[in-house]
């Protein structure tokens, strides 16, 4: 922009740097107001161990009755041998005395065995997975579009041949082209058996036809390259000239010297398609059906020049030299080569792919794409998935068996579940004959409780675990104690479905041990909650959601410093439980740390932190809230 000569730079000057004076102080308000904001409110705060909780694993319902004489019997077992036995009939154990020791060579065989199975479920698994993927991805069949038919285009006059076609190549044919030369020779349009004479030959050779020079020999032989003329009158008059009389008396004197002169070779058939063929020709020697020699032709319109020259000889489709070479041979006169009897094909066919329209149906033949339509795709698909489905139970099945296999190991010493007497010890073959204990303990003292666990939780509830429990009648909650967990399923159950496990699976008997049995009587009934311990279970902190903010920097609480104040502190969070804590997965954040409600308006970043000790003592079960937490 262009400004006036006379314009008052100077005020333009005072103005911008004025307005850059005036935000800057602006800005230095608004950083001082918050600051002091921050450094003037205060806020309270809460340890994190009141607001946060720890999970444990799911919880899992059932029922049983309370017993004040608990008896633990054995059943022998097929699949398991003792090894040794450690107690007799009348003696007095206590809990966790050793009863019995099973041989643990067995039960090791048998868990190898169902890891094996495991294994084996798995892959199966895994092969049916990849081939549902590959039907997901397979393309399906799909028909052809058959175009119309092309009308034909109309056929191209093809120019009609102006070129001699030769099946004899003479020193008097003409090529249709060519000066003789290597890079343009003499061309001739010839058929495929055509042959070329001697007089050819000698032409392209570039050698003098030595009939051409008259010999003194007395007997007047007439050459036919010589003969000026070819008027048919002059034949009978020189018919006569070589005197038929005195030939016989002078053949025994001149017999001798006509033997060696071999006589003319008749061709007794077509010439061969071959050079062979034309380099025998040249010592062909034509002759009448007298047995003479031939007789002299007319004197030709064309000749070639004396040699050597180049010439092509060239076969063409329909004997057109319009149309497409057949085969063509060349010949030198200065190097003739000794392949030249051998034909080229210059033009080969083309390769013809198999024809598969009546090929063999029992061969399969790829031919790039699928061969299954859509809606067989689909089915495949929809049964690779139901075989899916049953793999998956399969698999669960095994890893079931597995765990069952593990405790049966981990379990092959038997131990006392309660304090009492053995009351009866018999051998395993009457025991197993009449369906009865071999082993039994029965116990006097304290009360138990009997019920029942879904197959699920076998492997997440041992021997030794808490169980809670709460009288219908008192309303009292009594702890227990696990100290059994039978084997074997149960016939008729009592565990009851509370939403957390299959109702159709099967169930196993287990026993508790209540130590402070204050208020319960024989026989009665006990709701019973069991805590299953999990693959998640850990000792992460599940802080109450309501303290946890975010903001575009992620998930951020408001944690107290070293320096007495709330600062914003960003953290990484896991999974929801009870649908109102969520898991705390960093470092950044304990138990023994302190956190502000981050909401309000002294919720901000530098506010002093109330004094924590006496908000503790004050806050004593009270979260930021005012609820109990």
């Amino acid at each position: 922009m262009n400004l006036p000569a006379n314009f008052p730079l100077k005020k333009v000057m005072i103005t911008v740097v004025s307005v850059v004076i005036v935000i800057a102080l602006i800005i230095t308000g608004v950083t001082v107001a918050v600051n002091g904001k921050a450094a003037n409110a205060t806020v309270d705060v809460e340890q994190v161990s009141n607001i946060s909780t720890q999970y444990w694993g799911d919880q899992s319902s059932t029922y049983g009755n309370a017993t004040s004489d608990f008896v633990q019997e054995l059943y022998p077992d097929k699949e398991k041998a003792i090894s040794k036995i450690f107690v007799k009939e009348g003696d007095t154990v206590k809990i966790g005395d050793t009863l019995l020791q099973y041989d643990t060579t067995k039960l090791q065989l048998k868990v190898e065995s169902k890891e094996l199975e495991e294994k084996k479920k798995k892959y199966e698994l895994e092969q049916a997975e990849k081939e549902l993927t590959k039907l997901q991805n397979t393309a399906p069949y799909v028909e052809p579009v058959i175009p119309e038919p092309e009308p034909e285009p109309t056929p191209t006059p093809v120019p009609e041949s102006q070129a001699k076609l030769y099946t004899e190549i003479t020193e008097h044919s003409k090529p249709f082209k060519g000066a003789g030369t290597e890079e343009d020779p003499y061309v001739f349009l010839c058929t495929e058996d055509a042959v070329l004479t001697k007089g050819f030959l000698l032409k392209l050779l570039g050698v003098t036809d030595p009939r051409a020079t008259p010999t003194p020999t007395p007997t007047p032989t007439p050459t036919p390259s010589a003969e000026p003329t070819a008027q048919p009158s002059e034949v009978p008059t020189a018919a006569p000239q070589p005197t038929v009389t005195p030939e016989p008396t002078a053949e025994p004197t001149t017999a001798p010297t006509e033997a060696p002169t071999p006589a003319p070779i008749e061709p007794t058939e077509a010439p061969a398609v071959s050079g062979m063929a034309w380099f025998k020709q040249m010592t062909f020697t034509k002759t009448n059906e007298t047995g003479g020699e031939s007789v002299p032709t007319p004197e030709p319109d064309f000749t070639l020049p004396d040699g050597p020259f180049v010439a092509r000889f060239e076969v063409h489709e329909q004997d057109n030299e319009n149309l497409p070479l057949v085969k063509g041979w060349q010949m030198d006169g200065d190097k003739i080569s000794a392949g030249f009897f051998n034909e080229v094909i210059s033009e080969p066919d083309d390769i013809q792919m198999p024809d598969l329209s009546n090929a063999d149906p029992g061969i399969s033949y790829d031919t790039g794409g699928s061969m299954y339509t859509a809606e067989e795709l689909q089915q495949m698909i929809a049964d690779k998935k139901q075989q899916i489905q049953d793999l998956k139970l399969n698999v669960k099945q095994a890893a079931h068996d597995l765990e069952k296999a593990k405790l049966d190991l981990e379990n092959a010493t038997i131990k006392s579940t309660v304090n009492g007497v053995v009351k009866s010890l018999t051998d395993l073959d009457t025991a197993m004959s009449t369906s009865s204990p071999f082993l039994v303990v029965s116990g006097g003292d304290g009360f138990y409780i009997t019920a029942s666990l879904n197959e699920s939780l076998l492997g997440k509830v041992h021997v030794g675990d808490t169980v809670m429990a709460s009288s219908w009648e008192n309303g009292q909650m009594y702890e227990a104690e696990i100290v059994q967990i039978s084997d074997f399923p149960n016939d008729n159950s009592n565990y009851y479905y509370d939403g957390s496990s299959n109702p159709n699976s099967s169930t196993y008997q287990f026993t508790a041990r209540i130590a402070d049995a204050d208020g319960l009587k024989n026989g009665m009934g006990l709701d019973i909650t069991l805590k299953a311990a999990s693959d998640n279970a850990s000792n992460a902190i599940y802080l109450f959601k309501a303290y946890i903010r975010s903001d575009d920097g992620g998930k951020y609480v408001l944690k107290v410093g070293d320096d007495n104040r709330v600062h914003k502190t960003y953290i990484k969070t896991g999974k929801t439980i009870y649908n109102q804590y969520l898991e705390i997965k960093s470092d950044t954040l304990t138990e023994e740390d302190y956190v502000a409600f981050p909401y309000g308006t002294s919720a901000i970043d530098g506010a002093k932190a109330n004094d924590m000790e006496e908000n503790t003592d004050e806050n004593d079960g009270i979260d930021a809230r005012g609820l109990d937490a």
